[in-house]
């Protein structure tokens, strides 16, 4: 037989439970982008303090007398300087080589860190399924970060840039290598997308130097 009393206990018991779900959600979602909000500002400040360590090394070595006569070796064998020269050895304009080589890092970089977009986690790519797999997923996504730093160099990027790119897929392999609290990080730094970003910025100022340049010449 059914009582009354009994079923609306039942119903509030129930509605209380919904609720306090509703409650640890709500809060594990905004704690979820609070904690994720702090590392990400600790992890580009750590980074970018990588970056200018390996831009200082990278400055002192290259004003070495061997480093000055490599460089010009360099120059005379026809080496690229500056993304003009790829150009010129490869019959297109600069304008045109600055967009093809903008488009193949851009590619690398979402397959690597933004191929996939999840609800609350944000995007996620290649790198986040080879962090599952210790020391040698965080070593090939590593290779394959460095491959992209490679093609840079191959464009003539400045170290400048080049050493900056190097500490952000230091801090990320350092970061992978923690267990599983290493790879949500991994995920929320993104070094492939944050090198991107910093090869974006060159290029659109030296597109911005190009157009300068030609206005003048042409007044």
């Amino acid at each position: 037989m059914w009582v009354p009393e009994y079923g609306a206990e039942v119903s509030d018991f129930l509605l209380g439970l919904a609720v306090a779900l509703v409650i640890v959600a709500v809060v594990a979602v905004a704690g979820y982008y609070i904690l994720r909000r702090v590392f990400e500002r600790a992890a580009h400040r750590v980074a970018d303090e990588i970056g200018r360590v390996l831009v200082d090394v990278t400055s002192r070595a290259a004003a070495t007398p061997g480093a000055r006569r490599a460089a010009g070796a360099h120059a005379a064998r026809g080496g690229f300087t500056n993304l003009g020269a790829y150009a010129a050895a490869h019959g297109m304009s600069e304008d045109a080589a600055r967009q093809e080589f903008a488009d193949s890092i851009e590619r690398l970089a979402r397959i690597m860190d933004g191929a996939v977009k999840i609800p609350v986690i944000g995007p996620v790519g290649l790198d986040a399924l080879l962090g599952l797999f210790p020391v040698a997923g965080d070593a090939t996504s590593a290779c394959v970060s460095v491959l992209l730093i490679g093609r840079s160099i191959k464009y003539g990027v400045p170290r400048e840039i080049i050493a900056r790119m190097l500490g952000n897929v230091a801090f990320d392999f350092m970061i992978g290598a923690v267990p599983l609290a290493g790879d949500v990080a991994d995920m929320w730094f993104r070094a492939n997308l944050r090198n991107v970003a910093l090869l974006r910025a060159y290029l659109d100022e030296q597109s911005r130097n190009t157009i300068e340049v030609t206005a003048t010449r042409v007044s």
